[in-house]
């Protein structure tokens, strides 16, 4: 057994008063968390350098929000993140504003990638590494049509706010979700970056990376099957979750091109308030988490 993750959450959320006519208001919601995590190297420069959450660690996030019902049936929204505000490591861009519809929406600011929503992968697959958005600035737009859902995005600007100005719009990301019958196909997609790999930093990746995944309900367990691939390697995945009583067990199988295999095993009890997870993978790690 390599490590050992303990962790507790507490989420709190609250709202405020809604100004005249119910055509605006004013939100706050938060979470807070504090847990412990055992593992191999506790203590190491490098491992709290990378902010791997060795021994006790915590964090708490405070999110106020502002939306505005328009005439013309949109809505204007805006959404500031209060605890980013203090500065620290993830400086970054904190807040976002949307201007949305029944079927479309804008959005523009610390705003999540297309691919990053969209993509719904299968266990462990080493070459599925879609850019996560940590405090960039990026611009998204999403539409609908009917079964079929469509987002594209752009980088704009690093944490810090620095642009490159030659090259404004940067890794272009797609995400498309469908729903055929009882099939849900998504497929998502990013180019590579035209900066430097340490241009953006944290979660941002600088490679082109595909995704394709399918996924169905069979005899009441849930089965997906994904392919993805970045440059010349590329991972298949296989995962099944199967729900039995307040249990949820959860498998999964990775082939991968280049590296070992992966795997992972995992067990779900929800019951109300309470959520408590187990799992294992192919490194022996043996992770523990409630809520």
């Amino acid at each position: 057994m390599k490590n050992i993750l303990l962790a507790t959450t507490a989420l709190v959320a609250f709202a405020g008063a809604a100004a005249a006519e119910g055509h605006t208001g004013i939100s706050f919601t938060g979470s807070a968390n504090l847990g412990f995590n055992s593992e191999a190297g506790i203590g190491n420069a490098a491992n709290i350098a990378a902010d791997n959450n060795d021994g006790f660690y915590s964090d708490l996030d405070i999110v106020a929000g502002f939306a505005a019902e328009l005439d013309n049936g949109l809505t204007a929204a805006a959404s500031l993140n209060l605890d980013d505000l203090g500065g620290g490591t993830n400086n970054g861009t904190v807040y976002e504003l949307s201007l949305t519809s029944a079927t479309a929406g804008l959005y523009y600011g610390d705003t999540s990638f297309a691919a990053e929503n969209v993509w719904a992968g299968a266990g462990s697959m080493d070459q599925d590494g879609f850019s996560e958005a940590d405090g960039e600035e990026a611009i998204r737009g999403e539409i609908t049509f009917g079964d079929i859902s469509a987002q594209v995005s752009y980088l704009l600007a690093n944490g810090a706010g620095t642009r490159n100005v030659a090259n404004d719009l940067n890794q272009l990301s797609l995400g498309v979700s469908a729903t055929v019958g009882e099939m849900n196909i998504v497929v998502a997609y990013q180019e590579e970056s035209g900066e430097a790999a340490a241009f953006y930093g944290g979660d941002v990746t600088n490679n082109e990376v595909f995704g394709m995944s399918v996924g169905t309900t069979f005899g009441g367990a849930d089965v997906r099957l994904a392919y993805a691939e970045t440059g010349a390697d590329n991972s298949t995945g296989l995962s099944v979750s199967y729900p039995v009583g307040d249990i949820t067990l959860n498998a999964s199988y990775s082939s991968e091109s280049a590296g070992d295999d992966n795997w992972d095993l995992g067990a779900t009890y929800a019951s109300g308030p309470l959520s408590f997870t187990a799992n294992t993978d192919e490194s022996d790690d043996l992770g523990i988490q409630g809520s």
